[in-house]
């Protein structure tokens, strides 16, 4: 049913925070048209906790739905879940099994800030690819690319698996989960770097559908804009014009890396973030925990890096006429 689009996240108990400003930013988003079914795969997350949730939900329309999905006994025995990441990093390989009335649906990180209505990625096309997703980086030519994970040089590149649009029935009907987790015990001797999202790209490098960077759009990624060149350059796969397009008007942040937005940084994109978590009702201090003098040292030396890159996007904005919303 369009307007109708069913959204998941994977957590346990240590990402409430993140995954609620994750849920209230996708609601708070929503066009009046938009419902979102969300389907949280948790990892034994307190009920205390889920209900917190759901009353954010609540708040931001009664329209919209979310039902919890534990999913303690349904990851696979035979993955090595013992790793540096959570347990629940791996629940997207088997949202089509955990999901089994569901034919499409969109997988989010929790470490995202959605900033706009997602039907148009919803409604995209995946032709006869089973995913949809924004390149981390592509082939070069004359170059071994990913040699651990076969990937050919004919491959459009390597996803970051934060954001996917997933064909969950296409998903069912081909065994795709069953060909990922072979991928995994295959590669079980040299343990997989990105784990999962490795696995995921092994399998399937030739199913999934590149998208514009803005559904995926990390803030550090901001600043080659500095170094890129108008029609010649690419960064990721992408053009200038899509790199500063993402950068001025991005539809889904995420933010990759160590330094988290939840916590006092120097993150270019914080204060939309920090903005965020405050609407929710989710951050009432003056300050972001974390609070240092040396944390803000290192914020106010990124300050002329980041109004160099804020003039840069404004000139990219003039000449492509792009509106700048950010």
């Amino acid at each position: 049913m369009k307007g109708f689009y069913t959204v998941c996240f994977a957590s346990d108990g240590r990402g409430v925070l993140p995954l609620s400003v994750a849920v209230w930013s996708l609601l708070r988003c929503a066009k009046e048209d938009t419902t979102y079914d969300i389907r949280l795969l948790g990892d034994n997350i307190p009920s205390s906790e889920v209900e917190k949730i759901e009353k954010l939900v609540k708040k931001a329309g009664k329209r919209h739905r979310i039902s919890y999905v534990e999913i303690q006994d349904l990851l696979s025995k035979d993955l090595d879940i013992k790793g540096r990441m959570p347990r629940a990093t791996w629940a997207r390989i088997f949202v089509p099994h955990m999901l089994p009335d569901v034919n499409r649906a969109l997988y989010l990180d929790i470490d995202v800030q959605i900033c706009r209505d997602l039907t148009d990625l919803m409604e995209t096309d995946l032709g006869n690819c089973v995913m949809a997703g924004v390149l981390e980086e592509v082939p070069v030519h004359g170059k071994e690319f990913f040699p651990e994970l076969g990937l050919p040089h004919t491959c459009a590149g390597y996803f970051n698996a934060g954001v996917l649009l997933m064909d969950l029935a296409t998903m069912r009907s081909e065994n795709l989960v069953e060909k990922i987790l072979l991928f995994v015990k295959q590669h079980s001797k040299k343990p997989l770097n990105a784990l999962d999202q490795d696995a995921i790209n092994g399998a399937l490098y030739d199913r999934i559908l590149p998208i514009h960077p803005r559904w995926n759009w990390c803030d550090g990624n901001t600043r080659r804009v500095l170094v890129m060149k108008p029609g010649v350059e690419k960064t990721r796969g992408y053009t200038l014009l899509q790199m500063a397009e993402a950068a001025c008007n991005p539809a889904i942040l995420h933010f990759w890396g160590q330094h988290k937005p939840w916590r006092y940084n120097y993150r270019m994109e914080g204060k939309r973030y920090e903005k965020c978590m405050r609407e929710a009702g989710l951050l009432k201090g003056r300050s972001l925990p974390g609070f240092s003098a040396k944390a803000f040292f290192k914020k106010m030396t990124h300050a002329p890096l980041y109004a160099l890159v804020r003039m840069r996007l404004r000139c990219l904005c003039s000449r492509y006429g792009i509106k700048d919303e950010g």
